[in-house]
C-alpha cells in the first residue's frame, strides 16, 4: 500500500482489506480504522502501527498469543503483518458496547455484573491456559456484543504482565462494575471515577455502597483486592462467578428494548456524576441490548502503570503517580470563555455565536459556513474552538452534542498563544483525547488520555466537518467539560 505513513479510505493492504473509515488515532501511536476482508466479504478491524519492526513487536506477539486462544468470549485475530515501514493486525469488528460506557451510563445489576465477569474470567482463563496473561483487563476492553457475547479485547502480553494481575484486574473490574468506581489497589484506568475510600485509604467494601449487594459477592470482592491474600486462579474465579446464587431481590434480568433505560432509582456513596439510573439487562446472554457501533480498537480509556490498559493508552508507567484530586465534575462555562480559531481568517458568521455552544439549548446549534469540499474548501487544515477553564484543570472527558454525523474531531491542549487563531500547528499540542469520527448523529465522547497534562486552555479541532445539505459543515450542539 502507497503511503502508509498517511494511510486514506480505499487504501488495499495484502491485496485484501480495504480501509473503509478512521476511527481513532490513540496514543499509543496507533491508527484504528474499520476495514472490508475483500476476499471473504465482512468487516474487520485494523489497527496500523508505523514505523513496524521493534516498535511494533509487543503489538504484534500480543495479536499472536491472542489467535491461538479458541474461546467464545475473546475477540478473533485474523491477521498481523510487519511489512517495515508499517505493522498491522487484522482483527474482528465487534457491533456492541464497552462496558465502560454501560457503567458510565447507568447502575448494573450485581447479577449482571457477576454474569459478565464469569464470561471474562473464563476467556482469561483460556489464555492463562497456553501459558501467557492478557494484561489487559478492564471495562475498556469488554464489549457487550449484539450476537449475545460478553468480549475481552486488546491483550498486552507484555514482560510486565502476569497472571496474577489478571485476576486482580478481573476483581478491580466486578467492583467497578457494582459500584461505579476504580479501587486504586489495583492499577488501572484513570478516566473511571476513582472508588470511595476509608480512613486507612482502602477501597469501602461494595456492600458498603449498595445495600443489594449479597454476602457472598462482598466477600469475594474483597478478597480480590485484598493484597495480602493470593488470588484464585482465572478458572476458579470463573467457577465461583458460576456458581453464585441470587435471591429474587438481587435483580431480576429484563430485556432492553431500543433507547431504553429503566427509570428506578437509587443512591450512592460515589461522587454525584456517577449516580446514575438503573440499566436492566436481557437474558443470561444479555440479549436485546440497545448497542452502538464498535469496534474493538476503539476502546479508549487512558492507561496505568501496568500493562492492564487499553488500546488508546500505550504504555504510560505514569499511573497511582498523579496527585490526590477530587472527583471530576462538569466545568460552568460562559460565552465569553469560547473563541473560534479559524486560520483562514475567512469564516465570519461563527465567530459571534459562540454562547450557542454553551446554552443548555440543544435545539439551537452552532454553525459554521458551509464549504463544497470536507477538507474546508481547501482553505485550510482545520477549524477549533478555543475554551478557558479559568484555571489549570486535569480533564478528563469532553462531550460534544452533534446533530450530524461525519465530523473528524480531537481534543488538544491549547495555549493562550493560540487566542490569535493564526498558524495553528496542533502537532505541537499535547493531545487530550485522539481523533474521533463521529458516525451517527449522537453525543461523542473523548475520553482523556492518561498522559494528558494539566490544562486551562482545550483545543476542540475538527479536521472534517460533516455533510450538510450536500456540502459541508460543522454544527455543535453542546459542549460539556468534565474535569478535575
Amino acid at each position: 500500500m502507497a503511503g502508509v505513513a498517511t494511510p486514506m479510505v480505499g487504501d488495499l493492504l495484502a491485496e485484501r482489506y480495504s480501509l473503509t473509515a478512521h476511527v481513532n488515532d490513540d496514543s499509543s501511536g496507533r491508527q484504528v480504522w474499520r476495514g472490508m476482508d475483500v476476499l471473504l466479504n465482512r468487516s474487520v478491524t485494523v489497527v496500523l502501527r508505523t514505523p513496524g519492526g521493534a516498535e511494533a513487536e509487543e503489538m504484534l506477539n500480543a495479536a499472536v498469543a491472542a489467535s491461538r486462544v479458541n474461546h467464545p468470549n475473546i475477540v478473533g485475530v485474523y491477521d498481523a503483518v510487519d511489512q517495515g515501514d508499517c505493522a498491522y493486525i487484522v482483527r474482528e469488528w465487534v457491533e456492541g458496547q464497552a462496558l465502560r460506557d454501560v457503567i458510565a451510563a447507568s447502575a448494573i445489576p450485581v447479577e449482571d455484573a457477576a454474569g459478565i465477569i464469569q464470561c471474562v474470567a473464563s476467556a482469561v482463563a483460556a489464555v492463562h491456559a497456553t501459558g501467557v496473561a492478557h494484561g489487559n483487563v478492564h471495562p475498556g476492553t469488554i464489549l457487550l456484543s449484539d450476537d449475545d457475547r460478553v468480549v475481552l479485547a486488546d491483550p498486552r502480553a507484555d514482560a510486565g504482565a502476569t497472571q496474577v494481575g489478571d485476576v486482580r484486574a478481573l476483581g478491580a473490574t466486578l467492583y467497578c462494575a457494582i459500584t461505579g468506581g476504580w479501587p486504586r489497589t489495583v492499577p488501572g484506568p484513570a478516566s473511571l471515577p476513582d472508588a470511595p475510600t476509608d480512613s486507612e485509604g482502602m477501597p469501602m467494601e461494595p456492600k458498603e455502597l449498595r445495600d443489594d449487594v449479597p454476602d457472598r459477592v462482598n466477600r469475594l470482592v474483597c478478597s480480590l483486592l485484598e493484597p495480602s491474600q493470593a488470588p484464585p486462579t482465572a478458572a476458579e474465579l470463573a467457577d465461583e462467578l458460576d456458581h453464585l446464587s441470587f435471591g429474587p431481590d438481587t435483580g431480576t434480568l429484563a430485556i432492553v428494548q431500543t433507547g431504553e433505560i429503566a427509570a428506578v432509582e437509587r443512591e450512592r456513596v460515589l461522587p454525584p456524576h456517577v449516580v446514575k439510573k438503573r440499566l436492566l439487562f436481557g437474558g443470561a446472554a444479555l440479549a436485546g441490548l440497545a448497542l452502538l457501533g464498535l469496534i474493538i480498537a476503539l476502546i479508549v480509556i487512558p492507561s496505568g502503570d501496568t500493562p492492564g490498559d487499553q488500546a488508546n493508552a500505550g504504555d504510560s508507567s505514569e499511573e497511582g503517580k498523579d496527585e490526590d484530586i477530587g472527583a471530576p465534575e462538569e466545568v460552568k462555562l460562559k460565552e465569553g470563555d469560547l473563541k473560534v480559531l479559524d486560520p483562514s481568517g475567512g469564516d465570519t458568521s461563527a465567530p459571534n455565536e459562540t454562547g450557542l455552544l454553551v446554552d443548555g439549548d440543544s435545539a439551537k446549534p452552532w454553525k459554521t459556513n458551509e464549504y463544497n469540499q470536507q477538507n474546508w474548501g481547501n482553505f485550510m487544515e482545520g477549524m477549533g474552538i478555543m475554551l478557558d477553564l479559568g484555571e489549570e484543570r486535569r480533564v478528563q472527558q469532553v462531550v460534544l452534542d452533534l446533530p450530524q454525523a461525519g465530523n473528524e474531531i480531537a481534543i488538544y491542549a491549547g495555549k493562550g498563544s493560540l487566542e490569535t487563531g493564526k498558524e495553528i500547528k496542533v502537532d505541537d499540542l499535547d493531545v487530550i483525547s485522539g481523533k474521533q469520527t463521529n458516525e451517527t448523529a449522537s453525543s461523542l465522547k473523548f475520553p482523556a488520555a492518561a498522559e494528558a497534562p494539566k490544562t486551562q486552555y482545550l483545543l476542540i479541532w475538527c479536521t472534517k466537518p460533516g455533510p450538510v445539505n450536500s456540502k459541508f459543515q460543522l454544527q455543535i450542539n453542546e459542549i460539556e467539560v468534565h474535569a478535575q
